[in-house]
């Protein structure tokens, strides 16, 4: 294994450290509630969006969770938007996880060091990041309507694209 590391360019190096560090940032991201928030501490108040969970804490009735269930978005009429959010991210969750293991096989396994492999990872690596980006963009735009605050786990899915973005390159650039 330690062969296949030394005898591989910068190029593909940079690719999978970056692809894997995007990975793990993303999950973090992903699965956290601090998507966008509402934080008035001289009210003890705090609303934060997550795609799986909503958490709200204000005086006197402490703090407490919803999940994101159709009833709960039907309520807030939020069902559409949402829904199309949850869906790009988990693709975009699917594809650099697919990028990520092609990426593995194509550096560690002689047998499918072949372009059109390279090829693949390609194509899932941008795959994904559009995925995220898009159900960024959606999520963002509709709570900034409502004023809310980017939060840190938005950043963090954020982060795991550019990183992603950042792998794309290097990818192509092993096409070379």
């Amino acid at each position: 294994m330690l062969y296949h590391w030394r005898t591989a360019s910068i190029n593909l190096k940079l690719a999978l450290v970056s692809l894997t560090l995007a990975l793990i940032l993303f999950i973090v991201g992903f699965s956290s509630i601090y998507w966008l928030q509402i934080e008035r501490p001289e009210e003890n108040y705090l609303d934060s969006y997550g795609l799986w969970i909503h958490y709200r804490c204000e005086d006197p009735r402490g703090c407490h969770e919803d999940p994101m269930n159709s009833v709960y978005l039907g309520n807030k009429e939020w069902t559409g938007w949402f829904r199309l959010t949850q869906a790009v991210e988990c693709l975009g969750l699917i594809c650099m996880v697919v990028a990520l293991l092609i990426l593995l096989l194509y550096f560690f396994v002689s047998s499918c060091k072949q372009r059109k492999a390279l090829y693949a990872i390609i194509l899932f690596t941008f795959l994904s990041v559009l995925f995220i980006v898009i159900g960024i963009a959606v999520f963002g735009g509709k709570m900034d309507k409502m004023g809310y605050s980017v939060g840190w786990s938005m950043g963090l899915a954020i982060a795991g694209a550019i990183l992603a973005f950042f792998a794309g390159i290097m990818e192509v650039l092993e096409l070379r």
